[in-house]
Order: structure tokens, then C-alpha cells, then sequence
């Protein structure tokens, strides 16, 4: 237990206050809009540059091509998987799932060492929340105080201006968001269809991009930070992959408790500034407070409504706002910054200097030997694939047919898939029997990345098939090179 003199009394009994309830909901149970402050900082700078390269990267992505393909590709109707110009088919599920893993291995290998991390610096909500849609507010309708007025004012011809300006912008940039979203899964070629050609050609993509335009427009406009706080299951979970050393935007309650304001310090001894204006000089009285001094700066940047004070949240995405608002005020009063910094809360407790050590603990060194494990077999696999796969299957339900020449029939399917960048010409041959291949398709060339199939009989004399059937064996050759042996069945004639 803690004593009412021990400064981590405050910060336990914020804690459970805090608990109590949520942040974005009032005592009446109704939303509780955000008003953030425009954050201004080191952090904040650093912040915008990683995300216009992400944005950059993300609206120019589709029209990216590595050997004539889309540098990525979610095409789940119709199972096609892209990624940096290597395409997965059905039969290569395994190796999508084993990448899937690897990923999300990966958010929870950074997670235990680094916190939220992914939330505040590379999560497309955030990204699009923060430096697009709210910059965008922030530009229409002012900084917080000049939000929350307006919000409260009667309505205007000046208020019903910035709000459908805010609105139309907002939908604009939803609309394309969600075309460019859509590329992702259908690809960019069949995106410009639906775009030029007539509606009428094209009804589903058309309900798709303005379905997702107003999913968009409602997170981006309306609901915000509560998808972080309701929607999303990582900050869920993410309880279980942080600990006490794990590095995150954390308060120093060592140096900043007890918390007071320049007026309860002045009450308690005089406080003088230095000539700089940045020297703050208290009697042994005053010193009885740390360095926050309770502002408020970090509750008001804050875009999820928190204080980071009441110590590691669900909501916390790690954006660095109060980091940069702390230090700004910490330079206000000649106090060094880092009172809010990236740290573990062991080094505050601790009382260790700001300096940021990564934990090597025997749960981080196990998500990294298996994140390693997967990224090396994904890899592997990936590299070691098969270029040319082929399916052979005889035709189900179909009967043996025998034929005035003599010869004994049955039909077979065989798909090709080319995996490579270039143009295959395929032919089937039989191995280890005299007999002919009947084309009702021809195999023929097939297309870089793409997938043929083909429909044949297979001829045999009736004295080459003893009993009911007998095994045989096909060979697949490409390009004057033997690609493939599959083998089958052949089944007698009356057989099926």
C-alpha cells in the first residue's frame, strides 16, 4: 500500500478512477465528442513524414507492376493472391497462411518490445484519422476551442458552410479511398471497367465502391476513435503480449508526482523565473511538488481522450501528441523534457535516466526464434514452389467407353498453372504405354501467371488393359522440357 505521502498514491487513485469509466462516454450515457488539439512536436513531424510515405505508397500500390503484376492483390473472389509480383493460387493456400502468420507474428513480436506501436505510427486508421481527415478539420473549422464553439453555436449561414465543406471533402476522399481499397481486391485494370463502362455492366462493383465509401466516411467522420476503442481486437489482447518492461509512451510518475499547478506552487513559496524566462526557482516549500505541473497539455492533444498520467491503457495508441505536448510546456518552465517519453514502466519505477534499454526477456527471445522459424520456411517455400503445377483428374462419373476401333477410352481433366513470367506452351504425352491422347481442348500456350485447362481422352487397346483397370502415367512438357510426370487410372471398358 502506498502512503498519502508517497507520490504514487495520485497515480494509483487516477488508475482506478479511470477504470470507472470511459472516456468518450458521458455520466448520461451519451457520445462524448473529442476535441483534440492540433499537436505540434519532433514526434508529431516524424509521424507525418512516415505517414504521407505510407499514403503514397498505398494510393500508388495498384498501378505498381513487378513483371507485369500488381505489387499486391487480395482477390478473394476469385482465390488469387499477388504479392511484390508473385502470384498464389488455390494450391499454394498453405504458404498465404504460413505469410499471414509470419505477420501477425510479427505486430506481436513488436507489441512485446515496443508497445502500440503499430496503432499510432502504421495503422491505416490512424493514419487516414489523423493526418488526413483531421488536418482537414483542423483547416475548416479551426483548432479545438474554435471546434467546440462551433459545435455549440446556433446554426448559420458561416456554420453550415464549414460543415458541408467538412462533409463533401470528407466524402470525397472516402470515395476514393474506397476505389482505391477495391483495387486491392479486383486489381486496378477491372477498377478503370468500372469506371468507365456503363453502370449497367458492371452493378456489383458499382454497390461495392459506395458501399465502402460510406463504411468509410461514417469511421473516418463519425465514429473515429471509438473503432480503436470497440472495434478493433488488438488493443484487446494486447494486454496479454505487454508487461511492465515493455517500452511504451509512459509518464514518470517518480519525477513529475506530486503534481501541482504554478499557482499551487506559488501558494506554497515563491517562484521566481530566471532572466531566460525558462529557470524556475521555488523555496524548500514548493519542492515538496514534481515536474508536472498539472496543465493539462497531454489530456487535451490527446485524440482518444485519455491521460496518460493514470499509467498504460487500452485506449493509448501511442501517438506521441502528449509526448510533444509535455515537452513543450516542460521547455516553457525550465524543466528538461522526457517527463512523458518512450520507456518501460520498470525504468520509471526504477528511477532510472531516460535512456531506453530493450527488454531481452525469454518471451521476446521465443516470438523471435519462431518469428524467424516462419519468415525462413515462407521464404523457402515461396522460392522452392513449383513454377509449373499441374491437377490431373479423371473425369468423375464418367463411364470407359469402348470404340468400333478397338481402342478403350476414358476422359481426364488437367489443369496447368504458370507460375512463371513467361509464356509456356504445354503438350501431354503418354509415358509408359503405346496409345493416343484425344484433345477436346487444346493445351496449347499459356500466359505468364495464368492457368489453363484442358479436356482429353486417353486411347487404349482393350488387350493393354487387364482386369478392371491399370495404373499409367502421363508426362506434361513445356517448351520442349519435361515439366511434370502425374500419374492415374485407367479404367477398363464397362468400367467406371
Amino acid at each position: 500500500m502506498y502512503t498519502a505521502s508517497d507520490p504514487m498514491t495520485k497515480v494509483e487513485k487516477d488508475t482506478e478512477e479511470y477504470r470507472d469509466h470511459i472516456n468518450t462516454v458521458n455520466a448520461q450515457g451519451k457520445r462524448a465528442w473529442i476535441f483534440a488539439k492540433k499537436p505540434k512536436g519532433k514526434f508529431y513531424n516524424w509521424r507525418t513524414l512516415v505517414s504521407y510515405v505510407l499514403l503514397f505508397l498505398m494510393f500508388a500500390g495498384p498501378y505498381v507492376r513487378i513483371h507485369g503484376q500488381p505489387i499486391l492483390l487480395l482477390n478473394v473472389l476469385e482465390r488469387k493472391f499477388i504479392l511484390f509480383g508473385f502470384v498464389f493460387w488455390p494450391q499454394d493456400f498453405y504458404i498465404v497462411v504460413l505469410g499471414l502468420l509470419a505477420m501477425i507474428l510479427t505486430i506481436v513480436l513488436f507489441t512485446s518490445v515496443f508497445g502500440r506501436i503499430w496503432c499510432g505510427w502504421t495503422c491505416p486508421q490512424t493514419i487516414f484519422l489523423e493526418m488526413l481527415f483531421r488536418k482537414i478539420e483542423y483547416a475548416i473549422e479551426g483548432d479545438f476551442q474554435e471546434q467546440k464553439q462551433l459545435a455549440i453555436a446556433p446554426w448559420n449561414a458561416g456554420k453550415i458552410f464549414k460543415k458541408t465543406s467538412k462533409v463533401v471533402i470528407f466524402y470525397t476522399l472516402s470515395f476514393l479511398i474506397a476505389n482505391t481499397f477495391l483495387s486491392y481486391i479486383i486489381g486496378s485494370e477491372e477498377l478503370w471497367k468500372i469506371i468507365r463502362e456503363p453502370v449497367s455492366q458492371h452493378i456489383g462493383g458499382f454497390v461495392a465502391i459506395n458501399l465502402f465509401t460510406v463504411i468509410f466516411f461514417l469511421v473516418f467522420a463519425r465514429f473515429r476513435e471509438q473503432a480503436c476503442h470497440f472495434a478493433c481486437p488488438y488493443g484487446r489482447f494486447q494486454s496479454a503480449l505487454v508487461d511492465n518492461d515493455t517500452i511504451s509512451v509512459t509518464y514518470d510518475f517518480k519525477r513529475g508526482e506530486k503534481r501541482g499547478t504554478l499557482g499551487q506552487r506559488k501558494k506554497s513559496g515563491p517562484i521566481a523565473l530566471s532572466a531566460a524566462g525558462a529557470q524556475l526557482a521555488t523555496s524548500a516549500s514548493a519542492s515538496q511538488y514534481g515536474d508536472c505541473i498539472d496543465c493539462g497539455a497531454c489530456v487535451v492533444v490527446c485524440p482518444e481522450g485519455i491521460d496518460i498520467r493514470n499509467g498504460i491503457q487500452l485506449e493509448c495508441i501511442q501517438c506521441t501528441a502528449c509526448i510533444d505536448a509535455c515537452n513543450k510546456m516542460m521547455q516553457a518552465v525550465g524543466k528538461p523534457p522526457g517527463l512523458i517519453r518512450y520507456t518501460s514502466h520498470n525504468t520509471v519505477a526504477a528511477g532510472s535516466p531516460a535512456r531506453r534499454k530493450i527488454p531481452i526477456k525469454f518471451r521476446t527471445v521465443g516470438y523471435l526464434t519462431l518469428w524467424l522459424v516462419l519468415v525462413s520456411a515462407f521464404a523457402y517455400l515461396v522460392l522452392a514452389r513449383e513454377k509449373i503445377e499441374t491437377v490431373l483428374l479423371r473425369q468423375p462419373g464418367m463411364l470407359s467407353q469402348k470404340l468400333p476401333d478397338g481402342f478403350v477410352t476414358n476422359l481426364y481433366s488437367l489443369k496447368i498453372f504458370n507460375k512463371t513470367f513467361e509464356t509456356q506452351n504445354a503438350q501431354v504425352r503418354l509415358a509408359d504405354i503405346p496409345g493416343e491422347i484425344r484433345l477436346i481442348d487444346p493445351v496449347g500456350e499459356i500466359g505468364p501467371q495464368k492457368v489453363a485447362e484442358a479436356r482429353f481422352f486417353i486411347a487404349l487397346k482393350s488387350e493393354l488393359v487387364a482386369g478392371a483397370s491399370r495404373p499409367i502415367e502421363l508426362e506434361v512438357w513445356s517448351n520442349g522440357k519435361l515439366i511434370r510426370k502425374k500419374k492415374t487410372v485407367f479404367i477398363a471398358a464397362g468400367g467406371t
